[in-house]
């Protein structure tokens, strides 16, 4: 009886983690098949298909999805876990909660849809028609009332730096999704395109980095087992990239059409933002102090500690690719989905590959399947990921000097693509090492779940 009562605590974290599990899936083949068109870009084209699977309809579905079926619906199943924990309280409004859980699949499959035949507004991570977006907002409201709710009803006084970074991320992504998909028509050209940044940027900068930021900070005490190194350095980390994050959209447009100072104004606040991360590795490394042995048995913490190194790398590489020298190289290469990878997959995604270890074998009282399932995941994902994006890197470079030098029309324009297929190689390798790493992924955590359901299924039998 405890058993089951237990578990309708969990209902929503495990229909929001197992519907992203599908997600991921999902979003990864339609990366694989976006890697294989760069390669062989008649790939999938035949008949009347050729129409929904060409590159420029896929792709949106392949970012969409992961961003906001595979990693939004593991981060909001996370907190549905973490906040009760974290306030000795239950979540509030579970049914609501579950509610919320079905109406984000609906809104995934029907942005899906949409994108499939069409219907997009071209912006980027904002291609979803408005309707849906209107769908998407409710939810997050929804989402804010329930985790807020549960905050305000807490038993534990003391608020612990994660809920700073969870309330934090609940405040601001209902703001920025409305002001990243106001209807097109309301703007229109330069005014257009900074608004779109702004949206693109703090979308995850201010929903997926905080969130995984909080993840971090709740799960590396219970991983490496040393309390946090300091409270008051994590707090710092909070509050400036409260107040630095926000103002880095327009650097995706430099030496675009905008002012110089508006240039000037995207950059300096980039290079503000080495001051969170190096508090978030500072605490990272000073809690895992006398510890790091322990890395090499813990998958989970491996995860963790390669997803925080991932968060140092790519925020090191955005404030130097925001300068004006770099981004007129970079800019419009294969350099920047390398980039955009490494927060996305090998920061944040990381964090949420721990936190399932973490959490599922709790939520169903049954140890992870297999260890070995777990490392083979974490290494064919690593080096899946670097092989990504360091091809995509050195081709971004090579494209970027050969345009510079006059390559970005006719036959040179030809010549250099012909150049860049060994990239193009490495880069679908690393893709379908990514891909099957998930496949294990997901195997061992269906066959915990399974052994979970049928030590149930036996003590309800035998009582």
């Amino acid at each position: 009886m405890n058993t089951h009562t237990s578990n309708d605590l969990y209902r929503p974290t495990k229909i929001f983690f197992y519907s992203s599990l599908v997600w991921l899936v999902v979003g990864m083949l339609y990366g694989l098949i976006l890697a294989l068109k760069f390669i062989w870009p008649n790939f999938l084209v035949w008949g009347p298909l050729q129409v929904y699977l060409q590159f420029g309809r896929i792709r949106p579905i392949h970012t969409n999805v992961l961003l906001f079926g595979w990693l939004s619906m593991a981060n909001i199943g996370a907190l549905f876990y973490v906040i009760p924990k974290l306030c000795r309280n239950q979540l509030a409004f579970p049914k609501l909660a579950v509610y919320l859980a079905y109406a984000w699949n609906f809104i995934i499959i029907a942005g899906s849809i949409a994108l499939t035949l069409g219907y997009t507004t071209v912006a980027e991570y904002a291609e979803w028609p408005l309707w849906i977006d209107i769908l998407v907002v409710l939810g997050v409201v929804n989402l804010s009332l329930i985790c807020f709710t549960t905050i305000a009803q807490r038993k534990e006084k003391q608020l612990y730096v994660s809920l700073w970074y969870f309330m934090g991320s609940l405040i601001w992504l209902p703001g920025l999704y409305i002001i990243g998909n106001l209807p097109y028509k309301l703007l229109s050209g330069v005014p257009q395109f900074l608004i779109f940044w702004f949206y693109g940027h703090n979308v995850i900068g201010l929903w997926f980095t905080t969130v995984g930021v909080g993840l971090i900070y709740y799960l590396l005490p219970y991983l490496s087992k040393n309390p946090l190194y300091s409270h008051r350095l994590s707090l710092i980390g909070f509050w400036t990239i409260a107040t630095f994050y926000v103002w880095n959209g327009p650097h995706h447009l430099q030496n675009g059409p905008i002012p110089l100072w508006l240039m000037k104004a995207g950059i300096i606040p980039s290079v503000l933002l080495i001051i969170p991360v190096w508090a978030v590795l500072a605490n990272v490394f000073g809690t895992m102090k006398g510890k790091w042995h322990v890395v090499a048995h813990n998958t989970p913490l491996k995860f963790l500690v390669s997803g925080s190194i991932f968060y140092l790398i790519t925020c090191l590489q955005g404030p130097f690719q925001s300068l004006q020298g770099p981004s007129s190289i970079v800019k419009f290469t294969d350099w920047v989905p390398g980039h955009a990878h490494l927060p996305v997959f090998g920061a944040f995604s990381y964090v949420a590959f721990a936190m399932m270890y973490y959490a599922i074998p709790k939520i169903t009282y049954q140890n992870i399947f297999s260890v070995k399932l777990m490392e083979t995941h974490f290494w064919f994902s690593t080096i899946g990921l670097l092989l990504f994006t360091f091809s995509t890197w050195t081709a971004g470079v090579f494209e970027g000097f050969a345009w510079i030098e006059g390559a970005q029309y006719g036959l040179q324009f030809v010549e250099m693509l012909i150049a860049m297929r060994p990239f193009f190689y490495i880069r679908a390798v690393g893709g379908i090492l990514m891909f099957v790493a998930q496949i294990f992924f997901i195997v061992n955590l269906y066959k915990t779940i399974r052994l979970s359901k049928k030590s149930q299924n036996t003590s309800e039998s035998t009582a």
